[in-house]
């Protein structure tokens, strides 16, 4: 073999192979397949995600309904049996933040054809709900038959406003609904607000 045979040999060995133009079109039809079984999966994980979020934020705005009807139902128990006239103040404003919070909630549900006997809380949710009101009330009690109200009170109260500050930022978190923004975002505001109010209280030389 001369060098020109050799040289011919090896420039058809390097070039390259011509794919059949069915094989060319069946990987192609194969990748965008692949990619649209890809994009399924996708959006069925993103409709999931998005309806489990909507569910979240039902749950939780449910919730803050009932904690702000039932910590409002405990401050007009006790919040007139008060000595301190500046905590009596700070309790009259959270029940009207609270009063005024719980009917726009109500409202809202309305808005959307929920009736307020359907927004009753179910399962763990209201077993801790329940729960949480009762030992609130429970140790109010005892404090007032004990004379320590106002000390008892003003811990007590401003744990609920810390609470209540967590459930509404966690709404305010989940969701782009402006008519319900347009009620925790207010919410949040006041509640920090009255949280400021019974720190100063409780720490009148910082």
């Amino acid at each position: 073999m001369d060098s020109l045979e050799y040289l011919n040999q090896i420039s058809k060995s390097n070039r390259p192979v011509k794919k059949v133009r069915g094989e060319t079109s069946k990987a192609t039809i194969i990748k965008i397949a692949a990619a649209g079984i890809v994009l399924f999966v996708l959006l069925i994980a993103f409709g999931s995600l998005l309806g489990n979020l909507n569910s979240k934020v039902g749950d939780t705005t449910k919730q803050l309904y009932f904690r702000t009807d039932q910590v409002n139902s405990t401050i007009r128990t006790y919040n007139k049996s008060l000595k301190s006239s500046r905590l009596r103040a700070i309790g009259i404003s959270l029940q009207t933040v609270l009063t005024g919070a719980s009917n726009q909630l109500k409202d809202y549900y309305s808005s959307k054809g929920t009736k307020s006997e359907n927004l009753k809380l179910t399962g763990k949710t209201a077993s801790d709900e329940e729960s949480l009101i009762s030992n609130l009330n429970l140790s109010l009690e005892n404090a007032k038959l004990n004379g320590i109200l106002d000390r008892t009170y003003d811990n007590q109260i401003n744990l609920q406003v810390s609470l209540l500050l967590s459930l509404t930022s966690q709404v305010i978190s989940r969701t782009n609904d402006k008519k319900l923004l347009a009620i925790v975002e207010p919410l949040y505001t006041s509640l920090s607000t009255i949280h400021e109010n019974l720190e100063a209280y409780s720490n009148p030389g910082d």
